[in-house]
């Protein structure tokens, strides 16, 4: 449910004022809630008020500006992720402001695997599939037992599959594995959606173990 804009002149106007007082945690927080954005959703589509998130997005560019705050510059990235894509073409300018803010937040604060896997996305839309493959390595060593970002780190290993080297592989079937234990419906639906390209690196994600599989094959109709 969005909210109407009158009722987010305060929440904005005290994010101003606590931007001027250095207090950029909580600036993040009121942003979020100003576009109903949570990290859950981090790796979903369009913000619903693009307009909103791009004012966003620069008042955390701000708070990283004025406070020295690296997760401050990465939301901003990851808001900038977000807007990128629009009407099925991607925005570049919009992508390589992401991808800078990405960037570099994570070259003053490197142990944010979220970060990480957002400039893994971001580099898959901007056709780096070199650097993508390293940017999602990097949040799978840093953070690997994250459920949250589970799902999300499935959907780019499977972007990113004839990239990923045997060890790569092994760190992405975990998440195949955590996924399914905590979202297994949405697994599901991802490896519907691939048209049959998906299937066969999820199953063989869950091969050794049979009970997983059973449920998998049976959730996605092969039984």
């Amino acid at each position: 449910m969005s909210i109407p804009l009158k009722s987010k002149a305060f929440p904005a106007a005290l994010a101003l004022l606590l931007l001027a007082l250095g207090i950029p945690q909580t600036i993040d927080s009121i942003l979020w809630f100003l576009t109903g954005d949570t990290p859950s959703q981090l790796g979903g589509g369009s913000p619903a008020s693009p307009d909103q998130a791009e004012a966003n997005a620069a008042l955390l560019e701000k708070a990283d500006a004025w406070t020295g705050d690296p997760p401050a510059r990465m939301r901003a990235g990851i808001l900038r992720l977000r807007l990128a894509p629009a009407n099925g073409t991607v925005d570049q300018k919009q992508l390589q402001r992401a991808i800078d803010d990405l960037t570099d937040g994570l070259a003053r604060d490197p142990a944010n695997s979220l970060a990480w896997a957002a400039l893994s996305q971001a580099q898959i839309l901007a056709g780096n599939t070199g650097e993508a493959k390293d940017s999602l390595t990097t949040s799978l060593l840093l953070g690997e037992h994250e459920i949250g970002l589970s799902l999300w780190r499935c959907e780019l290993g499977l972007q990113l599959w004839g990239s990923l080297d045997s060890d790569d592989r092994n760190l992405w079937n975990e998440q195949v594995r955590m996924a399914w234990d905590n979202q297994p419906r949405k697994l599901a639906d991802l490896a519907l959606s691939g048209n049959g390209a998906y299937m066969t690196p999820i199953r063989l994600a869950l091969l050794s173990d049979r009970e997983r599989l059973q449920a998998f094959d049976l959730a996605v109709g092969r039984q």
